[in-house]
């Protein structure tokens, strides 16, 4: 049961680190007309989680885990700042009700995460509630770190049965934590005219078009060398095709000559041979990146795109991935290299990757709960090839070209960066993208100019708890990275859920959303830039946050989070209706 437990806690905070909470709805009294909390992020196969008007505490509504199909857990998750937490001592109380939990618990849980794994942790599971019991108070106790990165609590049920959730309240060193409920508004007639007069229309997101409608992105891209594409969904169409147009128009127009992708870096290298030097199949090196996501005709239809336009000769693009997620082609590179280059290596690296290897893949099949000691030597393994490979970095130089050396050291740094984001507790994946995107840019000349494709979280600028991706490119880089969100106001996208890799639908904005006031601008699709907010009807958006959507690869009906969009992005593409991507390995109903 731990494991499903842990696992359900690891899932909201990585969501976590999409919602800078403002308004925490701790009473579950605001709510969707589908039924679900606004700002909880709500999962677990085989159960429902779902407010309910019928059962409650105060209020009129509380909210209800519920056992209905075969599954292990239920639960709903948020976040909260941590500057607001951090050091205080904590008091987090809550009534629950429950009816005929006969195995596992009902309970409150709180958690604490640092920069190297879990700080404070409870889930109440040696003290759950069980059986049939009528509302009664329940608490967690306990003293915030001084330097958390990362704080997420919520309810849970694991096991069978039902339970309600109402009354939550949080207390710091004795004070309420006190909520401040979302702006409710309508756009005045200076706001709308301003909106109609200052966003950017274009044709369409199919790339066939010519650029003759894209050219203003010219002034808003400027001499940057980084441009952000992200995107509300995983699996939208229009994202999927727009992004491929733009990266199209800034590779023809702008001189852009890399695009990477959220994706294992060097399972990525596939693809990029395929449209460099036409080697292999596109589809088969499209597969190879594992990801649904990306295994869709858009992508393939842009990577078709890259293959001809290197053929052409007007220019010329590559493809990189800048994740880290799988170990076993990054370590199989850099036995290669030394099987080659320095054979007096190969048998220790080899032993020191065994056993990485074994780690990583019986973690990725056990229902054991993963323990940070347990993979504290098999990051030291890694790390002792990496340190072989950067200290012989000099001699190697001597007999190999510079290209193959660095790549055969980065992928040493990929695996390490592999297992530092698995050990649990730890948020280090959107920081190892930034370093990568880093290296790339420095490998591929001083002329070099990026697209990067990723999820509006990682590519957005702020710091979110742990920080994005964007946040440590936007540190390093400053105005020469733009960053694009991505949003839209209705249609259905590509996701996995019940009904497994499919498509599935979401609530309409809500007043007082960002969607909802380019909804208002009566245009089926746009661009805004968001630096125009400083000196305009808007100039609040600059401080302020806003609800914004963010869906990732799991489908989520109330989806819009709290966020300084202004701050966040320095434009957002939009669309009016969407479709879901034409993804190779959606269940066919």
């Amino acid at each position: 049961m731990k494991n499903f437990i842990f696992f359900s806690l690891f899932l909201a905070f990585f969501i976590s680190n999409i919602q800078a909470q403002v308004f925490l709805n701790l009473d579950f009294e605001n709510y969707s007309s589908l039924g679900n909390a606004k700002g909880w992020y709500q999962a677990g196969e085989g159960y429902k989680v779902s407010v309910d008007t019928a059962v409650f505490f105060t209020g009129k509504s509380s909210l209800c885990i519920q056992k209905n199909a075969e599954g292990d857990f239920g639960v709903a998750s948020i976040g909260i700042k941590t500057e607001d937490a951090k050091g205080k001592s904590l008091r987090y109380t809550g009534y629950i009700k429950t009816e005929a939990v006969t195995t596992g618990f009902a309970g409150l849980w709180w958690r604490v995460d640092g920069k190297n794994g879990i700080l404070n942790f409870d889930n109440m599971q040696n003290r759950g509630v069980k059986g049939t019991t009528g509302w009664q108070k329940y608490s967690i106790e306990l003293k915030i770190d001084e330097n958390p990165e990362n704080i997420v609590f919520g309810v849970l049920l694991a096991g069978d049965g039902k339970a309600w959730f109402d009354n939550l309240q949080i207390e710091l060193d004795g004070k309420v934590y006190e909520q401040i409920p979302p702006k409710v508004f309508s756009l005045t007639g200076e706001q709308r005219n301003w909106l109609q007069s200052n966003v950017r229309m274009f044709n369409s997101a199919d790339p066939k078009q010519d650029n003759s409608d894209l050219h203003f992105l010219k002034k808003m891209v400027g001499n940057a060398k980084i441009v952000s594409l992200g995107e509300g969904t995983h699996g939208t169409s229009e994202f999927f095709k727009m992004k491929h147009r733009m990266t199209k128009f800034l590779a023809e127009e702008c001189g852009f000559t890399v695009f990477a992708i959220e994706a294992n870096m060097p399972e990525a290298k596939a693809v990029n041979d395929y449209i460099l030097y036409g080697k292999g199949i596109a589809k088969e090196a499209l597969a190879g990146l594992y990801f649904w996501t990306w295994s869709t005709q858009e992508v393939l239809d842009m990577i078709e795109w890259m293959r001809e336009f290197n053929r052409s000769k007007k220019g010329r693009i590559e493809f990189w991935g800048f994740d880290m997620q799988t170990p076993d082609i990054a370590a199989a590179n850099v036995l290669n290299f030394l099987a080659r280059y320095d054979s007096t290596n190969v048998q220790q690296v080899k032993s020191n990757y065994d056993s990485v290897l074994a780690y990583y893949a019986t973690q990725k099949k056990s229902n054991i709960k993963p323990d940070k000691k347990l993979y504290e030597p098999v990051l030291n393994y890694a790390a002792e090839v990496l340190s072989i490979m950067e200290n012989k970095e000099k001699s190697f130089k001597e007999y190999v070209d510079k290209d193959t050396v660095d790549w055969a050291i980065q992928n040493a740094r990929i695996v390490v960066q592999c297992i530092t984001n698995k050990i649990p507790g730890s948020a280090s994946r959107d920081e190892s993208m930034a370093v990568n995107t880093g290296w790339i840019l420095n490998h591929s000349g001083a002329d070099a100019k990026i697209v990067l494709w990723a999820h509006n979280g990682h590519v957005a600028k702020s710091n979110f708890q742990t920080g994005s991706m964007g946040f440590f490119l936007d540190k390093k880089y400053g105005k020469e990275m733009v960053v694009f969100g991505f949003g839209f106001f209705e249609g259905k996208y590509t996701a996995v859920g019940k009904n497994g890799i499919n498509n599935y639908s979401t609530s309409l904005p809500q007043p007082g959303s960002f969607e909802w006031i380019l909804h208002n601008a009566g245009k089926e699709q746009l661009i805004i830039d968001l630096r125009k907010f400083t000196n305009s009807p808007f100039a609040w958006l600059v401080q302020d946050y806003i609800g914004f959507r963010s869906i990732g690869a799991t489908p989520v009906d109330e989806a819009f989070y709290p966020t300084k969009i202004a701050q966040d992005f320095d434009a957002i593409v939009y669309f009016e209706k969407t479709e879901p991507t034409a993804c190779f390995r959606k269940r066919k109903d």
